[in-house]
């Protein structure tokens, strides 16, 4: 048995075409459905339905670290799986993924296929930067033109994470402190720390378009992707790495800059080249802040894992950008 956890917020139809597609999965799956605090009854439908198995309504948005954490506590299968709602799965992709399971018993998740029902990929896999910047493998390009064969990658792409209960064990749970972005990247860290693999399955298809809770381009998701990715790497890299980010980072801003400033985010709003460097002073700033929770952060990972660093070294070596 496979349980899938579904996060919610506001999905309206996308949620029900989710669900209907795991209802109609040929190898059967156990639906959770997490709402974050939704104001569009979204999750109500399903409260008194038989093919979800539990709805769990929170009053407070905990963002989706907090509430991935949240059907962690309630799913027990040997299997599980964290999700998006903006999702629609492969009627074969259960059975494919408990295949790819099976084939490899000593991994700890596998990655699904992410891709757009117009043959465009969202991810086969994620690659490092030198400052833990992580990037989508494959991300806009065709499925025809991208590695779809069957490897270890460094984790699963965020919106489908498929895993082992004893590898979620091994990692603990996510950081509801991140509350949006990175949070699936460092969490996998930790699931390699502690000795788990990821296999990358392009049997087991997922179909995803664009995320309902979160704005591309948009100076909030740039604040949180940025502001928790350099609280990651304080926490993971040696220290001649973290003393190189904001050299790194400047180059990397400028190496994106060279495309142009987007003019509007995803949701149509203006952007602005101040609104952007706003955005990333307020992560850099708000990172100084937190600085001794992260120094903490960074010893008791070295107590529960080993020689940390090195190890974040040779992971970024093998996936690297």
């Amino acid at each position: 048995m496979i349980d899938v956890g579904i996060i919610n917020y506001n999905g309206g139809e996308e949620l029900e075409r989710c669900v209907d597609s795991l209802v109609h999965q040929k190898t059967p799956v156990r639906i959770f459905i997490f709402d974050n605090a939704s104001k569009d009854g979204s999750a109500d439908k399903f409260t008194d339905l038989e093919k979800v198995y539990k709805v769990i309504c929170c009053n407070t948005n905990l963002g989706y670290a907090g509430a991935c954490n949240g059907l962690l506590k309630c799913m027990d299968s040997e299997i599980q799986v964290l999700c998006n709602m903006d999702l629609e799965f492969d009627e074969n992709w259960s059975t494919e993924l408990l295949a790819c399971f099976e084939r490899y018993p000593e991994c700890g998740s596998v990655a699904s296929l992410v891709m757009e029902k117009s043959g465009y990929v969202n991810a086969v896999g994620v690659l490092l930067g030198k400052d833990l910047f992580a990037q989508n493998e494959g991300s806009g390009l065709t499925v025809n033109d991208v590695d779809v064969r069957e490897k270890k990658v460094f984790g699963c792409y965020g919106a489908v994470m498929s895993f082992r209960r004893k590898a979620a064990e091994a990692a603990g749970r996510m950081d509801d402190s991140f509350f949006l972005f990175f949070e699936e990247t460092e969490w996998y860290f930790r699931h390699n720390l502690a000795g788990f693999e990821t296999v990358f399955c392009p049997n087991a298809k997922v179909f995803h378009e664009r995320s309902l809770t979160t704005v591309r381009y948009s100076p909030r998701k740039l604040f949180y992707s940025e502001r928790n990715r350099l609280r990651s790497a304080i926490r993971l890299l040696p220290w001649t790495r973290v003393f190189q980010l904001p050299v790194l980072a400047v180059k990397r801003y400028l190496n994106m800059a060279k495309g142009g400033v987007p003019g509007k985010s995803g949701d149509g709003k203006k952007l602005s080249k101040i609104s952007i460097c706003t955005a990333i002073a307020k992560a850099w700033l708000q990172v100084l802040g937190l600085l001794p929770f992260e120094l903490a952060k960074r010893c008791k990972y070295k107590k529960m894992y080993g020689n940390v660093q090195n190890k974040v070294i040779d992971l970024q070596k093998k996936y690297c950008l």
